[in-house]
């Protein structure tokens, strides 16, 4: 009953406590097979407070219409995986080999593309999508407010 009084009065004003921005970086390495002595072959995964996740659900529950992605992504996007993404580039080839016929592609490695988001167009889109003013206030605070507790070294 508190914890529900709690996150409805996050959501109706727009602020957490400062306890659910803490977060903890931990170093996770790339593959089984990596050379774990190699600091590249790691990357870093960003552990947020149990409190911050349940509200960040709740969110995302109640205005799933305004947070709908485009039907062209197929990655962290529930029910679809990138598994998906490549049988349809696997049968688009074998269509036309089995025509024969000449096939182009062109790949785009976006290895670090959440590290290169746009923010300021992110926050752009929500609004545009009728996000409700109070929701799109909490988003940006856990954005912008976010920070680290402590940190693992890395070697």
């Amino acid at each position: 009953m508190h914890l529900t009084q709690l996150i409805n009065m996050i959501i109706m004003h727009s602020a957490l406590p400062g306890s659910f921005l803490y977060s903890t970086i931990v170093p996770i390495p790339k593959g089984r097979n990596v050379n774990r002595c190699d600091s590249s072959n790691y990357r870093g995964i960003t552990l947020s407070s149990v409190y911050l996740k349940l509200t960040d659900n709740i969110v995302l529950q109640r205005f799933s219409a305004n947070l709908c992605t485009s039907e062209l992504q197929f990655g962290f996007k529930r029910k679809s995986s990138a598994n998906l993404c490549s049988f349809v580039l696997k049968e688009t080839l074998a269509y036309y080999n089995k025509n024969n016929s000449t096939v182009f592609c062109t790949f785009l490695a976006a290895t670090k593309a959440f590290d290169r988001v746009k923010y300021c167009k992110l926050f752009r889109l929500l609004i545009e999508r009728g996000l409700p003013a109070g929701i799109f206030r909490l988003v940006l605070n856990v954005y912008t407010s976010n920070f680290v507790l402590c940190c693992y070294q890395w070697h």
